[in-house]
């Protein structure tokens, strides 16, 4: 599952439906919202959700929504009173503090429910089997961290998120986005500190490598990282953008070999392909260039990416380098994979 944010700290526009729409057609099928740290009227937090849950049932976009206990009886709703809770007209609620959990069983067989996994204790799941929650609708999500260094440890969320999935609990994390960060001291919505300033799509494949199902944009992201994400969902592509026009790589197919090489991205064509003359100088290849074999290699014509920093070579002609901000995402190329050249003006 995709996920990305809409906040109500503000009267939602004609921007925001545009964006719910891209991201819905990008592939994404989950909107979080958060009723937590408001400061307006109850009144107009609650007319500001009603119009982006009437957009996401138009949509169908499922809608999770951030809850305290605190904040929910300030809108005038109990934990306790789940018919009451349902005219929210949420898919479910995430609830950030500690809560009984049979309140969490009870919720369990009306709707969603997310538990701060951080929270979550052996005790917690005892009590959820002896409540007879219904475990299809509770997952464990993570929290996010915005300022710098605050974020969680690689190896903490590993274990965490172990002992979650063996509880038969899905998990869910949070990657920041890449657009305009609101204020100096903002760094992005991300729960691992680790992911902190990591391409998008990258991050999000890193979470799920680590057995993480859910994965949500805790920040909005850019038209071209939408773009990205829509040609890896509907296409399982990858999207490389380059420091330059390189035509012959943006108009021609490519795949990844299907093994791992170590060291680059060995990519080929089913075309007859140009043929190229080594470069008179040749020039270190770091992370993200991108190079063609020449005529005289015994492999002519490949194209390869460096995932390391690599020596010079009197073999290859050098075509471009991958924009810095996406080299993350050399490492989650998988045999046989697609990948898709454009140039940054793209």
């Amino acid at each position: 599952m995709l996920g990305f944010s809409v906040y109500l700290d503000k009267d939602l526009t004609a921007d925001d439906h545009n964006y719910l729409l891209g991201m819905r057609n990008a592939g994404f099928n989950e909107v979080f919202t958060s009723l937590t740290g408001l400061n307006d009227e109850a009144d107009v937090i609650l007319k500001r959700l009603n119009q982006l849950t009437g957009w996401c049932k138009d949509l169908e976009l499922k809608i999770i929504a951030d809850v305290s206990q605190d904040d929910l009886h300030r809108l005038g709703y109990d934990l306790d009173d789940v018919e009451k809770l349902k005219t929210l007209n949420v898919t479910g609620l995430r609830i950030n503090d500690q809560v009984l959990m049979r309140f969490v069983s009870k919720l369990s067989k009306s709707m969603w429910v997310s538990l701060n996994a951080i929270y979550l204790q052996p005790e917690d799941i005892t009590h959820l089997k002896e409540e007879a929650a219904n475990f299809d609708h509770i997952r464990a999500l993570f929290d996010f961290y915005s300022q710098p260094e605050t974020g969680m440890a690689d190896e903490w969320f590993e274990e965490k998120n172990r002992w979650l999935r063996k509880c038969n609990l899905e998990t869910a994390a949070f990657i920041a986005g890449d657009r305009v960060k609101r204020g100096s001291f903002f760094a992005g919505k991300t729960t691992l500190e680790s992911q902190r300033g990591i391409y998008p799509l990258a991050a999000a494949l890193n979470l799920k490598k680590l057995s993480c199902s859910n994965v949500i944009v805790g920040d909005r992201l850019t038209s071209e990282t939408i773009k990205t994400f829509a040609r890896y969902t509907k296409d399982y592509a990858i999207t490389l953008h380059l420091d330059k026009k390189v035509p012959f790589l943006e108009e021609n197919e490519w795949h990844n070999y299907l093994y791992l090489a170590r060291d680059i991205v060995r990519l080929h064509n089913e075309d007859e392909l140009p043929k190229f003359e080594a470069q008179d100088l040749p020039l270190d290849r770091l992370v993200g260039t991108v190079t063609v074999n020449s005529s005289e290699n015994l492999n002519s014509g490949e194209i390869h990416i460096a995932k390391r920093d690599l020596p010079a070579s009197q073999k290859v002609r050098v075509l471009g380098k991958v924009d810095d901000s996406e080299c993350s995402l050399l490492s989650n190329i998988e045999p046989g994979q697609k990948i898709v050249f454009k140039d940054l003006e793209k």
